[in-house]
């Protein structure tokens, strides 16, 4: 953060304009997202290029929100904005996509001491099978490239990966992502491009990610029976993220019903639960997405940034990524909505 931003983010918050802001969007509801949650002591042979949530930045900044925020599970604030429910000034809930296991072995303690019940979304063929996200998959295949450079082609592009040093790596990664999502129109074609890489890499290097994920910090997802006590016993809530984290604005209706219904099946069976809430994957959705979700759901979540009124699309909710740091100011107006009006 700039010089000039902390200066006018003082002056925010000592001017009262915060404050005002705060209170007349009480009755609005926030829901925070976060993936994978690691403590900072993790000591293992790759760390993600990807950010990852620290323990100990997230239990801070969970005690700064806790001063100005109400926390309520996603099925109390569905309640409410359904009205079927009273009004908590100042809700917040807290999510989590994806099911990584350490959403619960580190997450879990953290929550439950701030009395908070999460939704986590489930990619039901992927915790299955504790098969890795492409995007672990890459990640850690690159990070086991002992050459410079590493040269792919995205549709007759030639895309380099700059392995020379670990900040590099990040940008070239970074962008990679961007790229090959601007450049997939289709989600199909884009994972069996991603597989290809991924197996180049790996049978290049003798290393992949699928050896290790059983016991991996980052990546291993939660089972059925880790995923049943949560539910049970640490006041989880559980929703679904599709079978395969597909990218529903980018497949066929057919596999848009299938990755919706089937999901939702998989869970209640598995989990013996009701599986009323979803998870966009990667924030895509088209009108026939959010149709076919309201037909199996109560609600469905985006990433689409800001905070959620009475009366609301519950199948297009707006979410904010849950903010870490040592900045208390900077995290409250991360979320504020103060913060949905300047946009800086």
């Amino acid at each position: 953060m700039t010089i000039i931003k902390r200066i006018l983010l003082s002056l925010i918050f000592k001017s009262g304009i915060y404050h005002f802001f705060h209170f007349l969007s009480r009755h609005k509801i926030t829901i925070l997202y976060a993936h994978s949650i690691i403590d900072a002591d993790t000591s293992t042979s790759w760390k993600p290029l990807r950010s990852q949530h620290i323990a100990q930045e997230l239990a801070f900044t969970l005690d700064v929100l806790k001063e100005k925020y109400t926390f309520i599970s996603l099925s109390t604030a569905l309640k409410i904005l359904q009205k079927e429910h009273e009004p908590i000034s100042n809700a917040l809930v807290i999510t989590l996509d994806d099911g990584y296991l350490n959403n619960l072995t580190i997450g879990a303690p953290i929550f439950a001491h701030f009395g908070i019940s999460p939704t986590i979304f489930i990619a039901t063929e992927h915790s299955q099978h504790n098969r890795p996200f492409w995007f672990d998959r890459l990640d850690y295949a690159l990070q086991q490239m002992t050459d410079e450079n590493f040269h792919t082609s995205i549709q007759g592009e030639t895309f380099v990966f700059d392995c020379q040093s670990r900040k590099k790596l990040q940008q070239s990664y970074a962008a990679f992502r961007r790229k090959i999502k601007a450049c997939f129109k289709s989600d199909v074609a884009m994972r069996e491009y991603l597989n290809k890489v991924c197996q180049q890499i790996e049978k290049k290097t003798g290393k992949a990610l699928s050896q290790i994920i059983a016991d991996d910090p980052y990546a291993t997802l939660a089972n059925w029976q880790q995923l049943k006590s949560a539910e049970k016993n640490l006041g989880f809530e559980i929703g679904s993220h599709t079978l395969n984290h597909a990218r529903l604005g980018l497949v066929d209706n057919h596999t848009v019903s299938d990755e919706l219904s089937k999901s939702k099946i998989e869970l209640e069976n598995k989990l013996a639960i009701h599986c009323d809430s979803f998870c966009y994957p990667d924030n895509s959705y088209n009108g026939y997405a959010v149709e076919t979700a309201s037909r199996y759901y109560k609600s469905a979540l985006t990433t689409d940034i800001g905070l959620n009124a009475l009366n609301c699309n519950l199948m297009t909710l707006k979410r904010l990524n849950l903010p870490t740091g040592i900045n208390p100011l900077k995290i409250l107006y991360a979320i504020s909505a103060l913060r949905m009006t300047l946009f800086f």
